[in-house]
């Protein structure tokens, strides 16, 4: 997390206190710099192993009056072997200075973040799914011994979604969020949306340039462990075989049983899903 100001070289790619996803060190640093940020302005603060930050809001004192000013970031990565993933982080700040972090585990990957009209939080998860982030039962006029500040699904309504404003009304019609029902209650997301969800932040369908991983140009007939001179884990490189849609999509689903050993963490993606994800991959034709 920086503080932006004109005129400022932050680093990035060339320096960082993290290294590359799956353990490799970046390349541009020499070993006895590595995670130095030598020569560039230093963060406010850094997340190792990253978080993969999706959205950051400014705390709407309405409905959270404790919070306030407090800065609000989704996230996106399962950093630290899955702990600080699937979270909301609530940053407190003392001009700008950090003074503490608070991880709120949520449960799902917020891709954005956004105030409602009453000042509740809707976060947007991963398959096009709305939550609400609201205050707990000691706010809500309920009873609770462990009173915690926050809750997801507690509202001043009591849950009665007739009474609740049209834009919730809205949000729970369409999410299906707070009422129980699942992902099989909401139309599939398409390979598009999906690889677009899960995919496209860290691997180009479009040039012959690796980012935070490979690039996945004509993946489909290569070598499985090949590509351009990206540093593929050995699980991976001891796989005989070219990819096909069926393999691809077989990897995706579950990275590790597919390739025990492999850097890739579990991606969450059920089985059509990652079917969905390598058929829209084969349909570019690896453009």
């Amino acid at each position: 997390m920086n503080l932006l100001e004109p005129g400022v070289d932050y680093g990035w790619p060339a320096v960082s206190y993290g290294i590359w996803y799956g353990g490799n060190l970046l390349r541009t640093v020499p070993e006895e710099l590595t995670g130095k940020h030598a020569g560039f302005a230093r963060p406010v603060f850094a997340w190792v192993p990253s978080i993969g930050v999706s959205a950051m809001i400014v705390n709407d004192e309405r409905w959270f009056p404790l919070w306030k000013d407090d800065l609000l970031i989704g996230s996106l990565s399962g950093g630290g072997g899955g702990r600080n993933g699937r979270s909301i982080f609530r940053v407190r700040r003392n001009g700008t200075n950090v003074q503490y972090v608070e991880r709120i585990e949520v449960g799902y990957r917020v891709r954005d973040l956004t105030w409602m009209p009453d000042g509740r939080m809707a976060l947007l998860a991963d398959g096009g799914r709305v939550h609400f982030l609201s205050r707990s039962a000691m706010y809500c006029g309920k009873q609770s011994r462990l009173m915690p500040v926050y809750a997801v699904g507690c509202g001043p309504w009591d849950g009665d979604a007739a009474q609740a404003p049209e834009a919730d009304r809205r949000g729970r019609e369409t999410s299906g969020a707070e009422d129980g029902a699942g992902p099989g209650d909401m139309t599939p997301a398409s390979g598009a949306q999906l690889y677009a969800t899960h995919c496209i932040a860290c691997h180009s369908l479009a040039t012959e340039r690796h980012g935070i991983g490979p690039y996945l140009v004509g993946v489909i007939g290569r070598r499985i462990g090949e590509a351009g001179g990206w540093p593929f884990s050995s699980a991976l490189r001891s796989l005989d075989g070219v990819w096909t849609p069926e393999r691809l999509a077989q990897f995706l689903a579950d990275p590790r049983q597919f390739a025990p050993g492999t850097a890739m963490g579990p991606s969450g993606l059920t089985e059509s899903e990652a079917r969905s994800i390598a058929d829209y991959i084969a349909g570019r034709g690896g453009d």
